[in-house]
Order: structure tokens, then sequence, then C-alpha cells
């Protein structure tokens, strides 16, 4: 990777860090905490604005997150054409 593209890439962070919370009947909480951009040596940094109370961070990289919300997304569309098909 050259250094220009590594400059590009690094204004973004390529993953981002949550604490996951236990709620009531099963239910997750994802509280959004920081970010992590690549390193030069194949690493990451990791920048966090708070500190999770049980130690535990959970990074996800942002393309499996885009990933993810376009497919819920599409999922809630669909879900919406059907409901609308349904009713009289």
């Amino acid at each position: 990777m050259s250094d220009e593209n590594f400059t590009e890439n690094a204004k973004k962070p390529s993953h981002l860090a949550y604490t996951v919370s236990e709620g009531k009947s099963d239910q997750r909480y994802w509280t959004k905490i920081g970010a992590a951009w690549p390193a030069k040596d194949d690493g990451l940094t990791l920048q966090l604005d708070a500190i999770p109370r049980d130690g535990r961070v959970t990074l996800r990289s942002v393309e499996a997150l885009e990933r993810l919300r376009a497919e819920r997304a599409q999922e809630n569309a669909q879900g919406q054409e059907q409901s609308q098909s349904i009713k009289p």
C-alpha cells in the first residue's frame, strides 16, 4: 500500500468499537465507544471515547456493518411491500 493510499484510507475508520450490554428478555444494547484505523504494520490503531465497565470491546468492520444495514433495509422494504399487498 502506498503512503498516498494509506492517507486516503486513514481518514475513515475501518472498524467501529462497541460495548454490548444485556437488557431484559435477551435484548442487547450496542453503544458505540470508538473506532479503529489501519496501521502501517497491518495492525489497527484503536481510539476509545469510553471504556466499558466489563472491559469488553466489540469491533465490527465498517464494510460488514454497511452490508448488514443494506440487508436489513431490503428485508424491511420487502416486508412493507408484502403487508401492503395484504391490505384490502
